[in-house]
């Protein structure tokens, strides 16, 4: 299996962002610092009312596919877009015809990539990522063995006790948490599925396909699934309609990133060497993906000491993690202030709920960290 960046899709839910956030509490002018990853939250942050976004990634690669998904909103129609990036089926043919019409709208080095890489944007670029073509790898290795309609009762059901109770008839057997103990067992996962990096810190008794599954049992159970496009694209390979997308092919969103288009910067860097550089208020809002499953512990804390240097205040930040819940550096106990109850809100209802959720603020002005 061959891929193109590590993640096609954001596996975020860019709800529990914007309300960790509080995008909008302190006017319009919300700039914020996003970890690009496969651009969806940048962009949905944009939808959802940034003033502006820095998208900041170590790999080009995943600024090329967040530049093509931005880009697509600019050129396409919305129905275009959802088609075109893969979220709904299209025709090669079409989706060639809709990639000349966002060439044009690409910086030289995106432009370049994109026409080398024709073929898979024509697949549908979000399924070029390594944990994308992986799940699909997966999906079509079990249906032929447990059911190719496996998924589809979970999405008639009408009600969260429905769906718990279809989840509880159709998946809560041993046979798949044995499914999910051999696709996400560390050996075979980090070798097909996912950056070993992510996993190189992982400490937990619990073996990975275990807590995956009971987090699966949330990603089933905890929203509604017609609601749900994360779920949808996992279980189904593509959502179900153009009112189950992300939140900048939605509709409204999808107008207001067009309107604030050019408040979306791209920069192709690692995060700690930006922020070593970055002015002052630069911005007042982080949104930090799962960094501290990526950063050894000194070097997570001097990305904390780093962003309460440089925020603006009053600040907010957030980050996730599946491995690792870091403690910020005692240095900044009292500055940094974590708001636990709340994370634990936010993850009860995150749409994607393989993580644990960690909001923080920055309320007042600070001397140089």
């Amino acid at each position: 299996m061959t891929h193109l960046y590590n993640f096609g899709l954001s596996q975020e839910d860019e709800r529990t962002e914007a309300a960790a956030l509080a995008l909008g509490a302190y006017g319009s002018q919300d700039r914020v610092l996003s970890v690009a990853s496969a651009g969806d939250m940048p962009l949905s942050l944009l939808a959802l009312g940034a003033e502006s976004v820095i998208a900041v990634d170590v790999d080009p690669r995943q600024l090329h596919l967040t530049r093509l998904k931005a880009a697509a909103v600019r050129r396409l129609d919305r129905e275009e877009a959802v088609r075109f990036l893969g979220f709904m089926p299209a025709s090669r043919r079409s989706r060639r015809r809709w990639l000349r019409d966002v060439l044009p709208a690409l910086p030289p080095d995106a432009r370049l990539f994109w026409e080398w890489h024709e073929e898979e944007a024509v697949r549908g670029a979000i399924w070029a990522g390594r944990y994308e073509r992986y799940i699909r790898w997966l999906m079509l290795l079990v249906k032929p063995l447990v059911g190719f309609r496996l998924f589809e009762p979970l999405f008639e059901c009408d009600s969260l006790p429905e769906q718990r109770a279809c989840f509880e008839r159709t998946f809560d057997h041993p046979k798949y948490r044995a499914i999910f103990r051999l696709a996400f067992h560390p050996r075979v996962y980090a070798r097909r599925g996912i950056d070993p990096r992510s996993l190189q810190f992982r400490s937990s008794e619990q073996s990975l396909g275990d807590q995956f599954f009971d987090r699966f049992r949330a990603l089933c159970t905890a929203t509604p699934a017609r609601q749900n496009h994360l779920l949808q694209l996992t279980a189904l390979g593509r959502v179900q309609s153009l009112d189950s997308v992300p939140e900048y092919l939605t509709s409204h969103g999808f107008a207001a990133v067009r309107a604030r288009a050019d408040g979306l910067a791209c920069l192709a860097e690692d995060l700690l060497v930006f922020l070593e550089r970055a002015p002052r208020g630069a911005f007042n809002k982080a949104h930090l993906s799962n960094l501290a499953d990526w950063l050894p512990q000194l070097r997570f804390e001097q990305a904390m000491r780093l962003l309460y240097a440089r925020m603006a205040t009053p600040a907010r930040l957030v980050w996730r993690f599946i491995h690792v819940d870091r403690p910020l550096p005692a240095d900044l106990a009292g500055k940094i202030r974590i708001d636990r109850p709340l994370g634990e809100r936010l993850v009860a209802r995150d749409r994607f709920p393989f993580y644990g959720v960690v909001p923080a603020r920055i309320d007042t002005a600070h001397e140089e960290a």
